[in-house]
C-alpha cells in the first residue's frame, strides 16, 4: 500500500479538487418529523426497552439455575 509521502503535492491536490473535498460541506438541518415518524420512534424505543428487559432477565434466571 503506498504511503502519503509516495504522492506528488501535484497529484495530491488534484485529487482533492476533483473530489471536492475542499469545497464546505453543506449545512445540516433538523427536519420535523411527521406524527406517524415519531410513534414509529417511540415504538422502537420501548421495543428496545423491553428487549433489554427480556435479555436481563434471561440472563439472571440463567445465571441462577
Amino acid at each position: 500500500m503506498k504511503e502519503l509521502s509516495d504522492f506528488h503535492a501535484g497529484e495530491i491536490r488534484q485529487l482533492i479538487e476533483q473530489e471536492r473535498w475542499d469545497e464546505p460541506l453543506a449545512q445540516v438541518k433538523r427536519t420535523r418529523l411527521t406524527s406517524r415518524q415519531q410513534v414509529v420512534f417511540w415504538g422502537l424505543r420501548v421495543y428496545v426497552v423491553v428487549m433489554t428487559v427480556v435479555v436481563v432477565w434471561a440472563f439472571l434466571h440463567g445465571a441462577a439455575g
